[in-house]
């Protein structure tokens, strides 16, 4: 019976042992293999440039900047070692004494207050690349570390660790926690400013020095007594440096740089190499953005509709206070909270607290400008509190941080309540207290450093005389609001084809839905552009002319704009002008430039549907058109991404527009993985079943047109498919249309802008050759201009997420041209002055401006009109030219 007894004791101890060495065997085959240095694979942070190499953006999961051992300061190294692992240097990976010291101080807490990892676990613990806790989790990491002690040198180890490690704010490893904390290099690093990073990876947000100064210094004082106690410094450094104030900086925003354009790369990017390659492998990614125009897209875009908010009414204060305490309380916290934001620095004090935040001193600004604080800038807008009010005077006192302030009547004549209905200029308010009171919270736009009104202040008759302050002591003011409109602008760049800017909203932290390329929207008479050139292709001319007069058609669908109310019977289609006028004859070049509707119908009605839809898609466009006469109109709803690239085509002579969003693509190495990626790429599966058609057409034309005899049968056989094929193949494929064709119609909108009709008169203050179009869309629900120099197209769209009016007269000229105006004289700084230039087959013509026929002596308004060769009029005018009224025109479309 013993003998039994012994022998299932010996058997089980040998099941024991081999089941201990099958765990053993199948935990150690869980492990990452790290036997050299090049094995370890960390995460790093991908870098995104602009067209200039300015850095504008970051993608990543783990913000990581890999730097080798030795360019790593002696001092850093001993400071880790101090706080983490003072006997890095002796153990063979696990500290069985710091283990046992550990437990103990943990025991006596009741809690655990003291770590006895080594730094080699440290590592393990970070490549296992898991959270959890429990023991097969600690014998892996304990495994983890005897492996690596055994086949890397101690320094790699501290490599590893060193580069791996977490430090808050998304900084992992020393170098980029160096560049987040310091905005400096590891190697420029000071005693202080290291002690303060080697305590941070215990608890990195405990310890942060941006958020808990307090707990960051005591920390780094640790880290600096431990480095005296072990031998590192001597005690004389340790107390001189903890006396030392560090600086440290809030982490860069790189989302104000370009979020929408940076948003629609990285998903473009994800698409074609992966998540783990585009946020973990350490990119360089060279884009087609120019961050000055970028910058200066999205300042357009935020003043324009910034007007247009106001033109539809104010919204009331963002709150009233009514006790001095309170606005005292306020002011001190809006203070405080703009320092803040204008200044990144934060210094951190011996005692732990941050110093009072010190303002960055402009000395130039603070000397033009001494009544503007220096944290605030000129065309700021900032948060303020009304003083006082003075109806008979007409100005409004308002509090401003350490400031004062006045708000000239003149310049707030628009705050009244809003109502969409009532054009803004026919309903405003009569004076500064309908719209505000004291002690009203209000937004504010700092426009000078000193008031100086707009008007000349005298009493009424009867009045006393006004009680005027002396102006000089006060920053002039401006009541200000945040739009509740949205917008759009993407620009193009008519050579290299790159897309410069794209602003796809006013906030992407509050909307990642990117307008510019993923909203389809009614684009209104801007279509007409695309009809029209459609109709130079089928015999129309700059010079014919069409009888602008009342249409009807029965049984038609559509509104008087071309849009048909939801839940509508079909009914008698009675299209009508914007000005509800007719003016009979009319020359295309002034129906397009006047952008009247009814000659628009006429003209799609005879070229026909499919026609107008098949060049529509020759030129880009993918989105759903309706297959009607409303389509000239503008009823059918397309990107503007769309839009712009088949304006750019038309200022490119036809040629096709790749907007490229992204030139080359490097991985870490600097090896080149991708190159010229183009915006239409994401649209590709759209695209694809029209490019494909007509690229097949094109060579089946180019194939029977290469055999005269089949080409004339073929002319016989089918004159419209023949002509069809004329007009839109060629020999290169991205020609789209004719370069002729193109070019007329740029000339054509030129005339929108130049003629003194034309609905696009705003963007003559460019001061260069401008073509482009406005659009409008029924109640004034959406807004566009699009326009190109002969060397950026860019476009415009304005109007609301979930459709409503822009409000009474926001049409493209008025919502949408001042924000393109605004961006392009921008865009255009230190470009040269030059012209579209005009291919072969072009002539010019000297015409009447009302007939279209050639000029004689006699006529007063004569036009250079450029026209395909061939096509020029003939016939000299004989029509006694009167002079037109220019201010009886509507120039409101």
């Amino acid at each position: 019976m013993l003998k039994k007894i012994i022998l299932a004791i010996v058997a089980l101890g040998i099941l024991g042992v081999v089941g201990a060495v099958l765990a053993y065997q199948s935990v150690k085959a869980t492990l990452p293999q790290i036997i050299t240095v090049q094995d370890y694979k960390p995460q790093l942070v991908s870098q995104v440039y602009d067209r200039n190499g300015k850095k504008i953006g970051e993608f990543l999961n783990q913000k990581r900047t890999l730097v080798p051992y030795d360019k790593i300061p002696k001092d850093l190294v001993n400071a880790f070692l101090a706080a983490e692992d003072d006997q890095f240097f002796q153990h063979k990976g696990i500290n069985p004494q710091a283990i046992f010291r550990a437990a103990l101080a943990n025991l006596r807490a009741g809690r655990s207050v003291q770590g006895g990892s080594t730094i080699t676990q440290q590592v393990a613990k970070t490549l296992m690349l898991s959270s959890e806790k429990t023991l097969t989790r600690k014998l892996r990491d304990i495994m983890l570390a005897m492996e690596m002690e055994k086949n890397l040198k101690k320094e790699d180890i501290l490599f590893l660790y060193l580069n791996q490690i977490y430090f808050g704010e998304g900084a992992y490893g020393v170098e980029q926690a160096a560049q987040t904390y310091y905005r400096k290099p590891v190697s420029k690093l000071t005693l202080p400013e290291m002690a303060i990073l080697a305590g941070l990876p215990q608890a990195p947000s405990a310890y942060s020095p941006v958020r808990n100064p307090l707990r960051a210094k005591e920390r780094q004082t640790y880290v600096l007594r431990r480095m005296a106690d072990v031998g590192f410094i001597t005690r004389e450094q340790s107390e001189k440096a903890i006396q030392e104030p560090v600086k440290v900086f809030v982490r860069e925003n790189y989302e104000e740089y370009a979020p929408f354009f940076l948003e629609t790369v990285r998903q473009m990017l994800v698409a074609q190499l992966g998540d783990d390659m585009v946020l973990n492998k350490g990119l360089r990614i060279y884009t087609s953005l120019d961050l000055q125009k970028q910058l200066a897209a999205q300042d357009s875009v935020m003043v324009g509709l910034k007007s247009l908010d106001k033109r539809q009414g104010f919204r009331g204060p963002t709150k009233t206070i009514s006790s001095e305490a309170d606005i005292e309380n306020f002011l001190k916290e809006e203070r405080k909270k703009l320092i803040g934001e204008s200044t990144p620095e934060r210094i951190i004090q011996p005692d732990g607290k941050f110093s009072d935040i010190v303002p960055k001193i402009d000395e130039k600004a603070a000397k033009e400008h001494p009544l503007v604080p220096t944290y605030i800038k000129i065309k700021d807008t900032v948060q303020g509190v009304v003083q006082d009010i003075d109806d008979a005077a007409g100005l409004v006192y308002v509090r401003i941080a350490d400031s004062q302030g006045l708000i000239d009547f003149e310049t707030m004549t628009w705050a009244r309540k809003p109502d969409v209905d009532k054009r803004y200029d026919l309903n405003t308010i009569k004076k500064p207290s309908d719209a505000l009171k004291k002690g009203d919270v209000i937004h504010v736009k700092i426009v000078a450093d000193k008031f100086s009104p707009s008007r000349t202040m005298t009493p009424k008759k009867g009045a006393p005389p006004l009680k005027l302050p002396d102006f000089n002591k006060y920053v002039d003011l401006e009541l200000d609001q945040e739009p509740l409109v949205e917008g759009a602008l993407l620009s193009i760049d008519q050579d290299s084809q790159d897309v410069l800017a794209m602003v796809g909203g006013t906030n992407f932290a509050k909307s990642e839905f990117n307008r510019a390329i993923q909203a389809p929207r009614q684009t209104g008479s801007s279509f007409k552009s695309i009809v029209y050139a459609s109709a130079l292709d089928k015999g129309y001319t700059p010079a014919t002319p069409i009888m602008d007069a009342p249409l009807v058609y029965e049984g038609a669908t559509g509104d008087e704009e071309g849009q048909q109310a939801e839940g509508k019977e079909s009914k008698a289609w009675k299209p009508a002008n914007h000005s509800k006028s007719f003016g009979g004859d009319i020359i295309v070049r002034n129906a397009l430039s006047q952008s009247l509707n009814i000659p628009a119908v006429k003209v799609i009605e005879d070229v026909g549907v499919p026609w107008a839809i098949e060049y529509s898609r020759r030129l880009g466009l993918f989105s759903p058109l309706n297959p009607d006469f409303t389509l000239v109109l503008g009823s059918s709803s397309v990107t503007l991404y769309e839009m712009t690239k088949a304006f750019s085509e038309l200022g490119r002579l036809g040629k096709r527009t790749r907007p490229q969003l992204i030139h080359k693509v490097t991985d870490a190495d600097g090896q080149t993985i991708l190159e010229n990626i183009s915006l239409d790429t994401r649209f590709a599966k759209e695209m694809k079943t029209y490019e494909d058609d007509f690229e097949n057409r094109r060579k089946d034309y180019l194939q029977l047109a290469s055999e005269p005899a089949k080409l004339e049968e073929f002319k016989k056989k089918d004159p419209k498919k023949a002509a069809l094929a004329e007009n839109l193949f060629f020999q290169d494929p991205d020609q789209l249309i004719k370069p002729t064709t193109a070019f007329v119609m740029t000339s054509l909108l030129r005339g929108v802008v130049e003629d003194k009709n034309g609905t696009g008169a705003r963007a003559r203050s460019l001061g260069r050759e401008v073509a482009g179009k406005t659009g409008t869309t029924n109640n004034y629900y959406d807004a566009w201009f699009i326009g190109y120099t002969p060397q950026i197209a860019t476009g415009v769209w304005v109007g609301f997420d979930k459709e409503k009016s822009l409000g009474k007269g926001e049409v493209g000229g008025r919502s949408a041209l001042p924000i393109w105006v605004d961006y392009m004289k921008a865009a255009h700084e230190g470009l040269p002055q030059v012209t579209f230039p005009v291919p072969d087959g072009i002539v010019f013509a000297n015409i009447d401006a009302e007939t279209g026929k050639l000029a004689n002596a006699s006529t007063k308004n004569i036009l250079r009109q450029a026209f395909v060769e061939g096509t020029e009029p003939t016939a000299a005018s004989s029509k006694q030219e009167e002079a037109t009224d220019f201010y009886k025109q509507d120039l409101s479309e």
